[in-house]
């Protein structure tokens, strides 16, 4: 859920490691079932975005599409396929260390691998004795 918010709900220039307080808010209200003002939210991103020295205007295929719907022509525009690293499916969601569990109750889950990654060589190698 925190890389869908950062990388399509709120996109952001650089590194997508840290969480911010807007970024838990929005997950929140999603989890939650609350009404995401989401217009509201485009648009602050994207006037913070202006305020930037680096970094691009985000949202541009929304916003190409919007155009487009209006009737606006981009003749020199060039088509393109979509990346694969923005397709969400099982292959992704065990990259991003996720596995996958199903309980009777609740369904299909991708909970977090308990552990995280296991380190090469055997326990305790090249630690100093003191």
């Amino acid at each position: 859920l925190h890389h869908i918010t950062v990388t399509h709900i709120l996109p952001t220039f650089g590194g997508h490691e840290n969480m911010s307080y807007q970024d838990l808010y929005i997950m929140w209200q999603i989890v939650s079932g609350k009404p995401l003002n989401l217009p509201h939210l485009i648009m602050k991103n994207m006037l913070r975005a202006t305020s930037k020295v680096e970094g691009a205007l985000p949202y541009g295929m929304v916003i190409t599409k919007i155009l487009s719907h209006f009737g606006i022509v981009f003749g020199n525009e060039v088509a393109s396929r979509i990346d694969v690293g923005d397709i969400y499916n099982a292959s992704s969601l065990k990259r991003m260390g996720r596995k996958r569990v199903f309980e009777a109750d609740k369904g299909v889950m991708w909970l977090p691998k308990e552990g995280g990654r296991r380190r090469k060589g055997g326990e305790g190698e090249g630690e100093e004795q003191g």
